[in-house]
């Protein structure tokens, strides 16, 4: 174990050295989860609930194909393969997705008892069930429209840093052959930030690609659509999941200890 330090720059450099040997040794997983995106995306609106479980799959599967591939253990045919890796990654993706629910959940509340508080307390007769009275109420309360603005935000900031401290959940689960979830919060303690800066780093071609396929998207018409959903795979499944996936390999080598993460513990 080293010292557990985390560096921004090694960090990025972890996740962009890794991409070719990553993509050279997982293309069959890679290639599946790309297909399987385009395909979804073709799904009329009634079946969106088939389309989600789709791509929640995708994911694992790529996930399994490349942390398996980092931790040494059986890559299958070109990373294509589903086996106990992929099943725990779901339970991880899971289990993850209800605690950030919950969490919203609470959030949500929260921020309302806030808004309504700062309407109520700006206008007596407020009536909530109308839109422009929260518009006035809001607009007219001075300070308490900062609070009131500021809340949702706040609340952004809490999910987005709890993901943060899950993120090495996958790479903890396939190491160590059980669904980590809560019991890997430890492992980010101290270097949320750099974790976070580092994969934002490593997903801004990703953010800038998205930005100019929607202008161009506007500017081609409908008829594109179908070719920017097939780049957005590639660039997510191809270039986003190695680069993002070695990151945190990095991190969790760098973080992992006896200590640091009891092995029985989900």
């Amino acid at each position: 174990m080293t010292d557990g330090s985390v560096a921004i720059g090694a960090t990025v450099r972890a996740g962009v050295s890794g991409l070719g040997p990553s993509v050279r040794a997982c293309w069959a997983a890679l290639l599946a989860a790309v297909v399987l995106s385009i395909l979804t995306r073709a799904l009329p609106p009634a079946l969106g609930g088939l389309a989600l479980l789709a791509e929640i799959a995708a994911i694992a599967l790529v996930c399994g194909a490349l942390y398996r591939r980092a931790f040494g253990k059986p890559a299958g045919l070109a990373g294509l393969r589903w086996g106990p890796d992929e099943w725990r990654l779901l339970g991880v993706q899971a289990l993850i997705a209800v605690f950030l629910f919950v969490v919203a959940a609470v959030l949500i509340l929260v921020v309302g008892a806030i808004a309504l508080g700062v309407a109520r307390a700006n206008a007596p007769g407020f009536d909530a069930t109308s839109s422009q009275a929260w518009k006035d109420a809001l607009a007219g309360s001075g300070p308490g429209a900062i609070v009131a603005g500021a809340s949702p935000l706040l609340g952004l900031a809490v999910l987005i840093w709890l993901a943060v401290r899950l993120s090495l959940a996958g790479a903890a689960s396939v190491d160590q052959s059980g669904v980590r979830v809560l019991s890997a919060f430890p492992l980010t303690r101290g270097v949320t930030l750099q974790v976070l800066a580092a994969c934002t780093l490593l997903a801004a071609p990703v953010v800038a690609l998205v930005a100019l396929s929607s202008l161009v998207g506007r500017w081609a018409g409908p008829g594109f659509d179908g070719a920017l959903a097939a780049l957005g795979a590639i660039f997510g499944y191809v270039y986003l999941a190695p680069v993002w996936t070695g990151a945190l390999v990095h991190v969790y080598r760098r973080r992992h200890g006896p200590a640091a993460l009891p092995s029985q513990e989900v």
